[in-house]
C-alpha cells in the first residue's frame, strides 16, 4: 500500500515545521507574519490529513500513536511560546506551563497504560481540545498580521488562552476518569 507510511510522514512534517515557524515569526514583518500563518496552517492541515488517511485506509502503527499527538503538542506549544514572546501579558507563561504539563502527564499516562497492556485511544474531547487550540491560534496569528492592538483589546486573548487551559485540564481529568479502572487491574 502506497499510503502506509504517509500519515507518519505528515506527523513528522509538523515537527519540522515548528523551528521554521519560530525563525520566520521572529522576523516580525508583515510578509513573514503571513508566511508564519501559512506554515501554521499547513501544519494544521497535516494533522487533519494524517488522521483522515489513517482512518480511511485503516493504517495504524505504534509509532503513529506516539508521533501524531507529540507533533500536535510541539507545534501548538511552540506557537503559543512565540505568541507569548510578542504578547506576554495576554499569553502568560503559567498558561503555557499548564498546557505543557497536561500534555506531558497525558503522554506518561498513555505510556503507563500501554506498558500494562491496556489500550489508550485519544478521546473525542482531546481531539476537540486540539481543534479549539488550533482555531484560537489561527485567530491570534491573523490578528497579529492585521493589527496587533486587537490582541491587546479587552483581554480577549487572555480569556481565549484561559479557555484553552481549562479545556486541556478538563480533558486530562476525563482521561483519568475513563481509564482509572485500568490501572487498578
Amino acid at each position: 500500500m502506497y499510503f502506509r507510511f504517509f500519515p507518519n510522514i505528515l506527523s513528522i512534517s509538523r515537527i519540522f515545521i515548528a523551528p521554521f515557524f519560530v525563525i520566520i515569526m521572529l522576523k516580525n514583518t508583515f510578509l513573514f507574519k503571513i508566511v508564519g500563518l501559512i506554515l501554521f496552517f499547513v501544519g494544521s492541515l497535516t494533522d487533519i490529513l494524517d488522521g483522515y488517511i489513517a482512518r480511511k485506509y485503516n493504517i495504524k502503527s505504534e509509532f503513529g500513536k506516539y508521533i501524531d499527538p507529540l507533533a500536535d503538542k510541539i507545534l501548538v506549544i511552540i506557537t503559543l511560546c512565540i505568541l507569548s514572546f510578542f504578547y506576554p501579558n495576554q499569553i502568560t507563561m503559567w498558561m503555557i506551563i499548564v498546557l505543557l504539563a497536561r500534555d506531558i502527564f497525558v503522554m506518561c499516562y498513555r505510556k503507563l497504560l500501554i506498558n500494562n497492556n491496556n489500550s489508550f485511544e485519544t478521546s473525542k474531547y482531546a481531539k476537540l481540545k486540539t481543534l479549539f487550540q488550533i482555531v484560537v491560534i489561527h485567530i491570534l496569528l491573523i490578528l497579529h498580521i492585521i493589527n496587533p492592538d486587537y490582541i491587546l483589546l479587552y483581554n480577549f486573548t487572555y480569556y481565549l488562552i484561559l479557555l484553552c487551559v481549562m479545556f486541556s485540564f478538563f480533558t486530562a481529568l476525563h482521561y483519568i476518569g475513563v481509564n482509572s479502572f485500568l490501572i487498578k487491574k
